[in-house]
């Protein structure tokens, strides 16, 4: 496999273990206000982390990426079999070839205008994945069904990686 095939390969397990575990829950689980994530729901964090990929993926034709025009449409957040749905349309069609893209960006009252390429957001988006992902595993703990998850869900690769070689897994 080589290096433009290696992102896509991460960001199909990490996908695809969300939607494994998606197809797992109700709708009920899905929508259930977490009250140690500031009453997010996993719906929420699952909405989030497509709606990114989404941009990332709509992106690609005009050479332009800004994060902050995200939809923040509810039947992701309310629906998981929608949310699988659109996770696999978002893998049929994201194995795209490498190119320069510019980030528009606005922080606070500054707008900011950065180079950057398709690649290096894809990894960001796979980072930003298993971010939401960690807190998703907190949500499932907090409802008492972590027994659901795989046991490296929400872990960095290369936290994975260091806890074998530290037999810590």
């Amino acid at each position: 496999m080589n290096r433009d095939e290696s992102v896509f390969a991460i960001l199909h397990e990490i996908l695809t273990e969300q939607q494994n575990l998606l197809r797992k829950v109700s709708a009920k689980m899905y929508t259930q206000s977490i009250p140690s994530l500031d009453g997010s729901t996993i719906g929420g964090h699952t909405r989030h982390i497509i709606e990114f990929l989404e941009i990332l993926r709509n992106s690609y034709h005009t050479n332009q990426i800004n994060y902050d025009e995200r939809q923040r449409n509810p039947e992701l957040e309310q629906n998981p079999e929608k949310a699988i749905e659109i996770i696999s349309e978002i893998l049929f069609s994201i194995n795209l070839p490498n190119k320069n893209l510019t980030m528009h960006q606005t922080v606070g009252t500054i707008s900011l205008e950065i180079p950057t390429n398709f690649f290096r957001e894809l990894l960001y988006n796979i980072e930003h994945c298993i971010h939401h992902q960690a807190l998703i595993k907190v949500a499932f703990n907090e409802i008492k069904m972590s027994h659901l998850l795989n046991k490296n869900f929400g872990i960095a690769p290369s936290t994975i990686q260091y806890r074998e070689t530290q037999n810590l897994n």
